[in-house]
């Protein structure tokens, strides 16, 4: 529970006279988003707590992490989250919890204390972003965009030439890219990791300068980052708090 997320990378190259790149298989996040009743915190933190130790004691195969929004509008929503598996390996979790009869088990200790409950799963966009292995973070800057309706090529591109140009040119900072299966589909989540508060103030280059200072060029930095902004809609950042209590 209290390591910090690892985005996996998976690089190969096809034995083809080509040497074409691998397609990379989807990896998919398991979120849950879990908000206790009203004056029943305290019993709702024991009875998860218990929950958790009942899955450590089946084995739980998955390792899932517990954050709590602390700046934003939902400081009493608990997020559980685990990452990074493909497809077919829902299908054999969801038979390892029937086996050990893990619902039943929430259902019966946690649920009582729930006042609302969401699941989702996403998928990581291994292509775009940038999670190294070393990653020490207690906090997690979210931010989401609702996404324009409709295909954006000059968002795509401008999203991949901003992205190539940070990570080829070791830009400080690390942040991994998710869309939700789920739900509202034409949104984007950015997630950046920070050790403490101070870790998050604004760095001395900013992203616009690092651009601009390698493309050597204002006038075209501009035009990437406007392409970029023509497939947003709408934006919010939240932050979150890894809770190692648990």
């Amino acid at each position: 529970m209290k390591k910090i997320l690892t985005v996996l990378f998976c690089l190969s190259m096809l034995p083809a006279l080509s040497f074409a790149e691998e397609k990379k298989p989807t990896l998919l996040a398991d979120v849950w988003s879990i908000t206790p009743n009203y004056g029943q915190e305290s019993e709702f933190y024991s009875a998860l707590k218990e929950h958790i130790k009942f899955r450590k004691e089946k084995k739980d195969p998955r390792e899932w992490n517990i954050y709590n929004q602390v700046v934003g509008n939902d400081l009493n929503t608990y997020v559980i989250r685990a990452c990074c598996f493909e497809w077919e390996a829902q299908d054999s979790y969801i038979e390892w919890g029937q086996k050990e009869g893990v619902n039943q088990h929430f259902n019966s200790t946690v649920g009582q204390y729930v006042a609302h409950a969401s699941h989702n799963l996403s998928i990581l966009d291994q292509k775009n972003s940038y999670w190294s292995d070393d990653v020490d973070a207690s906090y997690v800057g979210v931010t989401s965009y609702k996404l324009k309706n409709g295909s954006n090529k000059k968002f795509d591109k401008a999203l991949e030439s901003i992205v190539d140009i940070l990570k080829d040119n070791k830009w400080p900072r690390n942040f991994a890219f998710s869309y939700p299966v789920t739900g509202e589909t034409n949104r984007m989540t950015i997630a950046t990791p920070y050790k403490n508060y101070a870790d998050m103030a604004p760095p001395e280059v900013s992203i616009f300068k690092f651009v601009s200072d390698h493309l050597k060029s204002e006038k075209k930095a501009q035009k990437m980052f406007d392409d970029f902004s023509s497939g947003i809609e709408s934006s919010s950042y939240y932050i979150y708090q890894e809770n190692t209590s648990l």
